[in-house]
């Protein structure tokens, strides 16, 4: 607590440094500024264990770089909001009272090492390759099950829960039936408070913040990119990516096909909205629509299919058959 307390001053007093220069520039500050004073007014961070906010930071640097199509590492496009040029300027503050940033190194994150082999295999694959102008899906995988997909349209779709399989990549392992929420409670635990009752439940954080899981039944997914990004083919382990050239069409096939099979499933299709589980408590109504903000850097487009009634069966994959898709779609390989 005495740690946690001694933090805690050191940041109000960047808050009051912070609010008499924006006082004295009538008002307002630069935009870095102004992320730094945001966060030192309302420290979310300060009771986060080490081990997660060492994640955190994990997460939000994976999505301040990307690996161009010149094959060289390097920050992505500012985006209009500065989602994680924000996130990273509230870890910098954080980091500031604790000591210096986490090692790297020890961070229990998989490493990719995409130059590996003679450079990126994204460079190999799409070398020469013309996108279309138009909107696109990109499937990344293995060659020998794309094939197929292209010219038999012979798709298989998983329970969701098939993704959190410990021996999937970084990349690709995700809880997808369970949505995480982080509740501060240094100011509780500041105040020698231990538990707080939610929804007529009593919740014990102690030393922690509070992690609250949104758990969902069961569905079944499949997963897109709405663009080609060099990362991915090394992050999914990939030697061959299908381009479709026509989106609506395939994923119409999809559904009807899906449909067909099991009709008593609620089809759902877009882009993945991801969230903060710190920040963002009701960016999202749908929770199979959503996903952590880590893995953003993938601009994921999914489909999915919900049972409408729950089934004490588990799930198993489903394969669906859409025809040809040779006239809409391209192979690409390495």
């Amino acid at each position: 607590m005495a740690t946690m307390r001694g933090r805690l001053g050191i940041l109000e007093a960047r808050r009051a440094e912070f609010d008499r220069r924006r006082q004295a520039a009538g008002g307002s500050l630069p935009l870095g500024d102004s992320w730094r004073f945001e966060y030192v007014s309302s420290p979310y961070l300060l009771g986060c264990p080490d081990d997660r906010l060492a994640l955190r930071f994990h997460d939000v640097m994976t999505n301040l770089t990307e690996l161009g199509h010149n094959s060289l590492i390097a920050p992505p496009p500012i985006d209009e909001p500065n989602e994680f040029m924000r996130k990273f300027t509230h870890l910098l503050e954080e980091y500031g009272v604790r000591g210096g940033l986490p090692v790297w190194k020890q961070i229990p994150r998989q490493e990719v090492d995409y130059f590996a082999d003679g450079g990126p295999i994204a460079a190999r694959m799409f070398k020469d390759y013309v996108p279309p102008a138009g909107p696109i899906l990109v499937k990344y995988g293995r060659r020998k099950f794309l094939e197929p997909m292209l010219r038999e349209g012979v798709i298989r779709i998983s329970p969701a829960g098939y993704y959190g399989d410990a021996s999937h990549s970084d990349a690709v392992r995700d809880d997808e039936v369970s949505r995480t929420f982080c509740i501060p409670t240094w100011r509780e635990r500041l105040d020698g408070r231990t538990c707080t009752e939610i929804q007529g439940h009593r919740v014990e954080y102690h030393r922690d913040d509070i992690v609250l899981p949104l758990v969902v039944p069961n569905y079944h997914l499949y997963s897109l990119c709405d663009q080609i990004y060099y990362r991915m083919p090394t992050d999914f382990d990939a030697d061959a990516a299908v381009v479709i050239r026509d989106p609506i069409r395939f994923k119409q096939r999809m559904i009807s096909a899906f449909l067909a099979l099991h009709p008593d499933s609620e089809p759902l299709e877009g882009p993945v909205i991801y969230y903060d589980p710190y920040l963002d408590y009701t960016k999202f109504k749908v929770p199979e629509m959503a996903k952590h903000f880590g893995y953003a850097y993938q601009r994921e487009v999914r489909i999915v299919f919900r049972p409408r009634n729950r089934t004490a069966r588990p799930l198993e994959p489903v394969f669906v058959r859409i025809g040809s898709m040779e006239d809409y779609a391209d192979l690409l390989w390495a």
